[in-house]
């Protein structure tokens, strides 16, 4: 009686500190409340990676279909600049692997902190109670952040006369998926849970692994098979619903590592297990698997092994094989990239002596980081924003390089600039639309009572 007793006070105080904005957001938090610095920065790099990815995606498919078969460029089609240089397109195909990996580490990152907790309480009484009222509210805030920003684009575009999009509300259930799968899995997510609670943390891992095989073979599939449909699928497609299951797979993985990564830190300091069970008298080694470094460097041989891989890709006579590596939710990189760079963040460093992250940077980033979900949303509906940006700033790059001699050094050199400042730019729009995100909106949930 006494252990389901303090099993339901920890449940309560896990709820108090992860609250609907933290959660929904993507928000971690350590034991006792305090934040792990380096998710926060792991969270703020994938909005950047999902920024510079929208950046240079559409001229990206565009030259792929042209192909590198140019024997100038067209002034009048400033892209075949970008297909004619196999070292452009080398440089935004790596670029391309940031956006199924910032999507993926968005997911991930919920999961990790969010499951891991409810598996430990869903063996106390009043488990599906809490969770009914602690996930309403992450539902709330989730759909009121969409309702914000849609009333406050929608203000924006009859005031300053923005041209209307046609199809605004299938932009608002198509492109706004991921905001609704995330929504989705936050709902699921007690009954994950719960049946990993049930089976238990070996067999969650057996049932992981099985399901990533499968997902990740029918991506392949996929990646391989259906590039010329990009732009024309439906909703109801099964290739396209397994953008969908590539995501709570990496939900469902992220909370099962950070369910055993709980397990190996509390029997590491001392040597009971979460459920509170004595493993042993003295503090356990951590496994390799549980040490940064063993990710850091697989992160390394990751992005080297892609740097090759892709620029094979890049020097056949077609892009198509180089399309189909970072296709999508598909690209096993991306999410490859993902999960170390997710337990790299997690996992404790070697040494922890020494000057940590100064408070005032620590807030900085926390208030750049907690604007993911609000820049998904502003990045979909007011995509009127960033085409000004391009059509300002880098359009004239890209028409300038495609008035160079195609293939030349000189090509090249413009195509750096106008990746460069591309970068740039998605890196400004980040800061901007996350710190409007930080002064508006989240005053106003909590006003409402739906943030701290």
């Amino acid at each position: 009686m006494a252990t389901r007793s303090t099993s339901q006070r920890a449940s309560r105080a896990a709820d108090v500190r992860h609250t609907p904005e933290h959660v929904a957001s993507g928000m971690p938090a350590a034991s006792g409340g305090k934040r792990l610095v380096s998710v926060e920065v792991l969270r703020l790099l994938a909005i950047v990676c999902i920024a510079v990815f929208h950046a240079f995606l559409q001229q990206y498919v565009q030259a792929i279909w042209m192909g590198p078969q140019l024997s100038a460029a067209d002034a009048a089609n400033p892209v075949s600049a970008l297909a004619a240089s196999r070292g452009a397109m080398w440089i935004v195909a790596m670029i391309m692997y940031c956006g199924a990996c910032g999507n993926h580490i968005f997911f991930m990152i919920s999961g990790f902190f969010l499951i891991p907790r409810m598996c430990v309480a869903c063996r106390s009484d009043g488990y599906w109670k809490r969770q009914l009222r602690s996930t309403g509210r992450r539902v709330a805030m989730i759909l009121a952040t969409v309702v914000f920003y849609l009333l406050l684009i929608m203000a924006a575009g009859r005031m300053l006369a923005w041209e209307r999009n046609a199809g605004g509300q299938s932009n608002l259930i198509y492109e706004l998926e991921f905001v609704w799968l995330y929504l989705v899995f936050v709902a699921l997510a007690p009954v994950i849970a719960w049946v990993m609670g049930r089976v238990g943390i070996r067999a969650s891992a057996v049932l992981a692994g099985i399901m990533l095989v499968a997902v990740y073979a029918l991506n392949i599939y996929v990646a391989c098979t259906w590039q010329a449909q990009y732009g024309h699928r439906s909703l109801l497609d099964w290739r396209k619903q397994m953008s969908a299951v590539s995501y709570i797979a990496s939900f469902i993985l992220a909370g099962l590592l950070g369910w055993a990564l709980r397990e190996v830190n509390d029997r590491s300091t001392s040597g009971r297990s979460v459920s509170g069970r004595s493993e042993s008298r003295r503090p356990t080694a951590r496994p390799l698997w549980a040490k940064r470094r063993f990710w850091t460097r697989g992160i390394v041989i990751l992005i080297v092994a892609a740097c090759a891989i892709t620029g094979a890709m890049a020097m056949r006579p077609t892009y198509v094989a180089l399309y189909a590596l970072s296709f999508k939710s598909t690209s096993l990189i991306s999410f490859a990239l993902a999960v170390c760079a997710l337990m790299a963040a997690a996992c404790p460093p070697r040494h922890t002596h020494g000057r940590g992250v100064s408070a005032r940077v620590e807030s900085a980033v926390a208030a750049l980081a907690s604007g993911i979900l609000g820049f998904y949303v502003v990045q979909t509906l007011a995509r009127v924003l960033w085409e000004a940006v391009d059509a300002r700033f880098l359009q004239p790059l890209l028409v300038g390089a495609a008035a160079l001699p195609a293939g030349s050094m000189s090509a090249f050199l413009g195509l750096l600039r106008w990746i460069a400042l591309g970068a740039v730019c998605s890196l400004a729009y980040v800061v901007v639309i996350c710190l409007s995100d930080r002064f508006v909106r989240r005053p106003l949930l909590r006003a409402v009572h739906l943030s701290k």
